[in-house]
């Protein structure tokens, strides 16, 4: 072979790596972007449950946030009578359930490996198919209105297929 061979074998094998080298940065910039949007969604939810904490440890912010909220008593009270609660402890338990299905919706958008669903279906099994996550999650509307679609149609096939837990 030549020296002109020995060159064009070189520029093959170097257009071979530069291709391998490009599907690779591809790659890594695909999970970094996956990793970037789990981050964000996480200081989302840490940020959401941050709020519920505080209204779940101050009763004047409960009631400050129900004052303003023209539905909210009417909500407590069914949702005491179905709990056999006073309004605000149906009103403590509303909001637990909020932070609950919000850390819950953001692991589901995380969710990359068949173990991580199994890991989340375990959770909805035994917390969401008994009281007070089952009252919470069948009657009361705003708890489903919070999250999006594909969430609550994926707990609801769960649930709904579930031999009793």
């Amino acid at each position: 072979m030549t020296v002109q061979d020995w060159g064009a074998v070189g520029e093959i094998i170097s257009a071979i790596a530069v291709v391998v080298t490009l599907g690779y940065l591809a790659s890594q910039i695909r999970y970094a972007r996956l990793s970037a949007s789990d981050m964000s969604r996480a200081g989302r939810a840490d940020g959401v449950r941050e709020m519920l904490t505080t209204q779940l440890a101050n009763p004047d912010a409960r009631r400050a946030w129900n004052k303003a909220d023209p539905d909210a008593q009417s909500r407590m009270v069914n949702l005491a009578e179905r709990l056999g609660t006073t309004s605000d402890e149906a009103d403590l338990v509303w909001t637990s359930g909020c932070a609950w299905t919000y850390i819950h919706w953001a692991q589901f958008r995380s969710m990359k490996t068949p173990e991580d669903e199994a890991e989340l279906r375990n959770l909805i099994l035994a917390f969401y198919a008994r009281p007070p996550m089952a009252v919470l999650w069948d009657n009361d509307p705003q708890i489903k209105a919070l999250l999006e679609p594909e969430f609550v149609s994926w707990v609801d096939d769960i649930l709904s297929n579930s031999s009793g837990v």
